[in-house]
């Protein structure tokens, strides 16, 4: 196969994430609602912001990571917190989704970005359990931008333990996330 239609192919799937809509704010109303690269671009600008305030992060592999860590998405499409349970498997799938999308490119190319969503799903690595704090942060950034506008059935996002947990290891992404927390009441009742 030629590069061209290597590119056409893989580049068709990557763009996919502009027209894929995120299913856990549609699920509660929101129906013009982010894409998922609209969130992607929102994890990527974070994580290049804030990564500088935690010495022992490496900014450059945190913005890689955070560029790959919804492309399996692409094929997959956005599976919301609550259907999770249903699909204990979900990450196995994403890591095989991602490979097939990434297979027409160069050998060296496809392996290392496989690498990259490998380490983000595993989150051993302090850079992969960063970006999957600041995926939370910019979650609860969103719901606290669709609640300015309006919407008040986002109470799950804000009391869902686990989104809180994950940011524990960052506290200054913690403290934030409480700030906005805090702040929700005001928010909802249009105060803010």
């Amino acid at each position: 196969m030629s590069d061209n239609a290597n590119f056409d192919k893989v580049f068709h799937d990557f763009l996919t994430l502009k027209k894929i809509r995120r299913t856990g704010w549609q699920l509660r109303g929101i129906r013009d609602c982010e894409s998922l690269a609209d969130h992607c671009f929102g994890v990527v600008l974070l994580t290049h912001l804030l990564s500088p305030m935690f010495a022992d992060i490496d900014k450059t592999r945190a913005v890689s990571l955070a560029i790959v860590h919804e492309l399996g998405e692409c094929r997959v499409g956005d599976i919301p917190f609550t259907a999770l349970s249903y699909f204990p498997e979900k990450s196995e799938i994403e890591i095989r989704a991602v490979s097939d999308i990434l297979q027409p490119l160069d050998e060296s190319i496809s392996s290392e970005n496989i690498r990259l969503f490998k380490e983000f799903e595993d989150g051993k690595t302090r850079e992969a359990r960063f970006v999957r704090a600041v995926d939370k942060l910019e979650m609860l950034i969103t719901a606290s931008e669709y609640e300015k506008t309006g919407y008040s059935g986002l109470t799950d996002f804000w009391n869902n333990d686990s989104t809180f947990k994950c940011l524990d290891e960052f506290p200054r992404l913690a403290d934030y996330a409480r700030h906005l927390k805090e702040l929700r009441p005001q928010r909802v009742s249009g105060g803010i």
